[in-house]
């Protein structure tokens, strides 16, 4: 018995799709680009709230820049199920760099903010 060489590229076709879906992440959205997001009481997410209340909210892993804008101050951290490092500036020239584990909330002048780290 013969085959085409056209069910031949269909075969071919689906077993490369099939080894891609298994190469994938059992849960992708972990994975995700970090980012600036609404917040919410996400798990996923990690949370910088200013003294006056005002929170900026960050879910994935990776490497982000922190725009500096004027809410880019931090007196408590909520680091949900992250890991990782950022980093502040709290005089000209002095950088430095609070690193977190899961679950932990952190108190201190952590600002103004300059990039966050998270593990992946």
């Amino acid at each position: 018995m013969r085959v085409s060489f056209a069910a031949k590229a269909a075969v071919a076709a689906a077993l490369a799709a099939a080894s891609l879906t298994v190469a994938a992440p059992a849960n992708a959205s972990q994975q995700a680009a970090l980012t600036e997001v609404k917040c919410s009481s996400d798990k996923d997410q990690m949370s910088f709230t200013k003294f006056v209340g005002y929170t900026r909210c960050f879910k994935g892993v990776g490497d982000l820049d922190v725009k500096p804008l004027w809410n880019t101050e931090a007196n408590w951290v909520i680091t949900g199920n992250h890991s990782g490092w950022f980093s502040y500036e709290p005089t000209p020239g002095d950088v430095k760099v609070q690193h977190f584990s899961k679950y932990q909330t952190l108190t201190g002048q952590f600002y103004p903010l300059r990039h966050i780290h998270v593990d992946g």
